[in-house]
């Protein structure tokens, strides 16, 4: 629904009565009448920004001038679908009227009421919620309980309990609005048009089809008596009608109205906007219901493609978790996909089974993929984002203090505006550089073709997925059902060959999948290596996942899994095959998505013992390697113990600081010009809520690896242990060719969407203070502040409160923003560096994810606690073979056998717990 014009309308009604309010009414009547096309939009959207940089100019950047101006420049982000831009201009607004205007002025509750319905269209429904809530109080207390605009608060909280399919809260919420609406406009009066839509979709979602339908033929009389026939609620009543219609069985009039619906959302819209593909995407459920197969997938492909293009903006602009909530949308049609493609007859399947592929290969992964192009860009030189993030957080912090500080009013207001002019100055070469960035990922035009044709000879790519299986019979909101896992096999496509082979396999139902991969994982985290249980799961588990696939890969040596779900925790090379561990019939390696098969194979590394000063290898070996690639970093055994205070303020003993044999760099520092900005970054420096300070014990096994590493790497490698593994040398690092952490591991488990009280001291203005609604139930954590690898001082860490360049924890964020392009080998020889919050579509949120964010081409790391002789075995004898020459899944393969064919370590406790994700050659 376009509500913002909507909202905008009946909240610019005045407090007046009689004669005055009926002029009001119908003020508000013509404004409801006028609306902009997506061509008048996008033209709007200049001259508005340019009135807000005259309205500052005149009035300072904080008036309620400014504020009218912010409100409808966010208006028409919100009519364009981009709601990380509209939330932006109205928590500014918000945050202007809350401080002029005191917390219960009529302005702010439209403020709260604007802010929420941004914040329900990018999913995150408990704070919408609590604004709704809000904005409802305050209109009530002003205006009394049957006053108009509380109807415009009460229908968008209704709406937002239907999107939750909490049809009995959202009833009555709308059967009221919808009397205050007639009782005060009439009934002809178009914000009824609203409301019967949404009085439409409850009971459609209640099974009452004909009570719903007959909501929606009223909703468009009135809007054809009252408003412009290409209106935004003429496309909203459209939709809801094709839904009841499609239940209904009446297929015809369903296709109809949401093909009508569909043109007016792309004429006022644009072809990329949620609204758009809303629509889409019923129209692939319709062409399903009719049996029309191939109409289903072809609509569900260019959803797919028009969802890619408009999430990239949206992604760039919005916190990982709140970029998650938006795209939460996009499953249900990927899962719409694959439901297709199970139902496919046999005989035309295989089409629809590479456009599943294809669909399954583009999508995993996407906001790792954008977070990782973000960082090269910022780590790119010629580009100043990341200078200029660290000046946006240096101003932010200079605002927030403003208040306690000795200056006088006016001398307060003026250091206000010129702080805040100079956010405004940074947010727009921010957003300039984001925009073509936007673009340069829209432009990647990837298909399977591309995939298949960079499949090394003699693998295959396995990518699977966690679905839920789409009843095409089932009529209401009851068409989603049970969870499911599916196998698409793609294999290497033959020089000058358009035939690509693709295999689908479905592995059934996912609950016994999980049940059998919980049980695996819990007694291997436990160290339960020789229970009686594991063994026969661990067989089930086989049985379930991989003998499905075994007949398609008989003849395949190179296996490429793309995990999908709760198999993502699951080392593939113990699972078993004719009596034998899948590792001893393959080599394994892992991506995260399928497009990245193509970027991996776009160029070759350099050489493992090749020095870069020595051999020229500084210049780009290919596309987006940096010009400087720098010396190994090896850490290993830190003190957990050390006084970061004291050692910060006494020189180094340099003790441990040593470099290997053979190296020129007798001290570590990044390349001279390069940017440290980690060090100041006070975001980074945050760890979890739920972080209670962990004692992490000596690892006297962890030092000697790392020194054993250290000596094999050789030449141009510098070695870190005791008391100088220290978290600041590791933040300081640029593109070291090599990285390798020996120490402990951590991953706080059970906090899942914790709800905490973190989202208090974020909301706008003075919300936040005593006397307000209870907001401490409503924030998510995240996930990368769960994860770390514990440093040098590590047992005190939560004993250090202002120490941002260290304090003995490195989180999963913070090595997010390490800069590693063009680092070739990450090796996190630590225990739960794998582990993390497991997210379908997405992956798992873990310090593996994050090293290859900050641009790592491989990445190792581990599944389960390790036990440390045999992880020394293991590195050592991987780096000796990866040194010598071998590819790095061949070498790592190796190693891990010569610890399966020992004594001691035959059990896959000690050899399956580290997989190796990215670059495998």
């Amino acid at each position: 629904m376009c509500a913002m014009a909507l909202m905008s309308a009946v909240a610019s009604s005045a407090l007046c009565a009689g004669g005055a309010e009926q002029q009001q009414q119908k003020t508000t009547f013509e404004y409801r009448d006028e609306f902009k096309t997506y061509e008048e939009l996008t033209n709007a959207i200049p001259e508005t920004r340019q009135r807000l940089v005259m309205a500052e100019r005149e009035f300072g950047s904080s008036s309620t001038n400014v504020a009218e101006v912010l409100n409808e420049l966010a208006g028409l982000y919100d009519d364009l679908g981009d709601y990380a831009g509209a939330i932006a201009l109205q928590e500014r607004c918000l945050s202007i009227r809350e401080r002029l205007l005191g917390p219960q002025h009529m302005d702010v509750a439209d403020g709260l009421n604007d802010l929420a319905w941004e914040y329900e269209q990018i999913g995150d429904n408990q704070r919408a919620l609590l604004l709704f809530q809000r904005s409802v109080a305050i209109t009530e207390n002003l205006l009394g309980p049957e006053h108009f605009e509380v109807a415009t608060s009460l229908n968008n909280l209704a709406d937002l309990y239907c999107q939750q399919e909490d049809y009995a809260r959202a009833l009555p919420l709308c059967q009221r609005a919808l009397s205050i609406r007639q009782k005060v406009l009439g009934q002809d009066h178009p914000d009824l048009t609203d409301s019967l839509i949404t009085l439409a979709q409850i009971l459609r979602g209640l099974a009452n089809d004909h009570e719903a339908l007959a909501a929606c033929q009223r909703s468009l009389a009135i809007a054809d008596r009252t408003l412009d026939p290409n209106h935004p609620l003429v496309a909203d009543a459209l939709f809801a009608m094709g839904g009841i219609y499609s239940d209904l069985g009446e297929y015809s009039e369903a296709l109809s109205a949401y093909q009508r619906a569909l043109a007016l959302d792309e004429k006022i819209s644009g072809p990329d906007h949620p609204a758009v593909i809303e629509v889409l995407n019923e129209l692939s459920a319709l062409f399903g219901r009719r049996l029309d197969w191939e109409q289903s997938l072809s609509t569900s492909v260019e959803l797919s493609k028009r969802q890619r293009r408009y999430f990239v903006g949206q992604t760039l602009a919005l916190s990982d978790l709140d970029a998650l909530r938006s795209m939460q949308s996009s499953f249900q049609s990927a899962e719409f996909i694959h439901s297709v493609c199970a139902q496919v007859p046999a005989g035309r399947s295989e089409a629809t089974w590479r456009a599943g592929a294809q669909d399954l290969a583009l999508r995993k992964a996407f906001l790792e993929e954008v977070r990782a192009a973000q960082a090269a860009l910022e780590a790119a030189p010629g580009t100043a984002m990341r200078a200029l993030r660290e000046q946006y957080r240096a101003a932010q912090v200079q605002l927030s203090r403003l208040s306690k500080s000795r200056l006088g009013p006016d001398d307060r207001d003026s250091r206000r505006n010129d702080l805040e002019g100079e956010l405004r100055q940074i947010e727009q070469q921010l957003s300039e550089q984001s925009a073509v960035l936007a673009q340069t990922l829209r432009d990647r035009n990837l298909a399977l073709n591309d995939i298949a044709r960079n499949l090394p000879p003699g693998s295959a790519l396995a990518d699977f997925t966690q679905y839920r299986r789409y009843d095409f019979a089932a009529k209401g909101t009851n068409q989603w059902k049970e969870q499911h896992y599916a196998a698409y096999l793609t294999f290497p496509l033959e020089r000058n060959s358009t035939n690509i082979l693709v295999e689908r396999v479905d592995l059934g139902e996912a609950a016994p999948i999980d049940e059998a991969v919980d049980l695996v994982c819990r007694r291997m985290s436990a160290g339960q290596y020789a229970a009686r249980d594991l063994a026969p799961t661990l067989q089930r588990l086989s049985d379930m996942v991989y003998a499905p696939l075994a007949k398609y890969l008989t003849n395949v040596p190179h296996l490429i899994v793309c995990p999908d779900g709760q198999l993502s925790r699951v080392p593939f090379e113990m699972l078993s095959h004719d009596g034998r561990f899948l590792i001893e019939e393959k080599t394994i390696s892992y991506v995260g998505s399928g497009r990245e098969i193509v970027r991996l194979q776009s160029g070759t590394s350099v050489s493992p013992d090749s020095n870069p000063a020595a051999t020229g290898t500084n210049a780009p070996g290919r596309a987006g390697r940096p010009p400087y690639v720098g010396p190994a970093l090896v850490m290993g055994g830190p003190d957990f113990d050390l006084d970061l205070a004291k050692a910060r303020s006494r020189p180094s003993s340099r003790s441990g600081r040593t470099v290997a044999p053979g190296s020129q760099s007798p001290t570590f520092s990044p390349q001279p010009g390069t940017n440290q900005s980690l060090l100041t970054a006070a975001v980074a420096g945050a760890l979890s809520r739920d972080y209670r300070g962990v004692k992490f014990p000596p690892l006297p096994g962890a030092e000697a690896e790392a020194r054993s590493v250290a000596k094999l790497l050789g030449g141009d490698t510098v070695l870190r242990v005791g008391a100088d593994a220290r978290e600041a040398e590791l933040k300081a690092v640029v593109s070291p060719r090599v990285l390798h952490l020996a120490t402990h591991g951590f991953y706080l488990s059970d906090q899942e969407f914790r709800q905490t009280n973190s989202l208090l001291s974020r909301l706008p203005g003075d919300w936040a203070q005593a006397g307000r609604p209870p907001y401490a139930n409503n924030d998510w954590e995240n996930p990368l502040l769960r994860c770390g690898i514990a440093l040098a001082g590590a047992n005190h860490a939560s004993q250090i409160t202002n120490a941002v360049a260290e304090d003995g924890v490195l989180t999963g964020l913070e090595a997010s923003l390490l800069n590693l392009q063009g680092t070739e080998l990450v090796i996190l020889s630590a225990c739960d560096s794998g582990s993390g919050e497991v997210k379908i579509g997405e992956g798992v949120m873990s310090l593996r994810r994050a090293f290859r964010i900050a641009g790592a081409e491989t990445v190792m790391a581990s599944h389960w606690k390790v036990n440390d002789r045999a992880t020394r075995e293991l590195m050592t004898e991987f780096i000796q073979r990866w040194r010598s020459g071998e590819p790095r899944a061949t070498a790592w393969r190796e190693a891990q056998l010569s610890l399966l064919h020992s004594k001691e370590f035959s059990n896959p406790f000690f050899w399956a717990a580290f997989t190796l994700t990215g670059q495998w050659k």
